[in-house]
């Protein structure tokens, strides 16, 4: 996952890289961990995404960008929906 996240944010694409099913993946994640196959892929994303507004090195587009998102608004929207504030709000505090 650590190599594929910022393109890939699908179960079944992380389940057919290990040649399983994405139902057998998201058990035996959620036995192993108590977290949801799906809760671990956001929160890669959005640890990476906090990581890069934080450098203050690249605008919000640019984030947007290398995580591979459609386009800035749908990347807002995510962010705001996990971490609670606007990628913008957060790369000010």
């Amino acid at each position: 996952m650590q190599k594929s996240y910022t393109k890939e944010r699908s179960i079944s694409y992380y389940a057919d890289v290990l040649c399983i099913t994405p139902k057998y993946l998201s058990q035996v994640i959620h036995n192993i961990s108590g977290r949801f196959a799906s809760d671990w892929i956001i929160d890669f994303v959005i640890l990476e995404a906090k990581a890069l507004l934080k450098s203050r090195k690249y605008t919000v587009q640019q984030v947007a960008d290398m995580l591979n998102f459609a386009n800035q608004s749908f990347f807002g929207k995510y962010f705001k929906n996990k971490v609670g504030c606007s990628p913008s709000e957060y790369q000010k505090l």
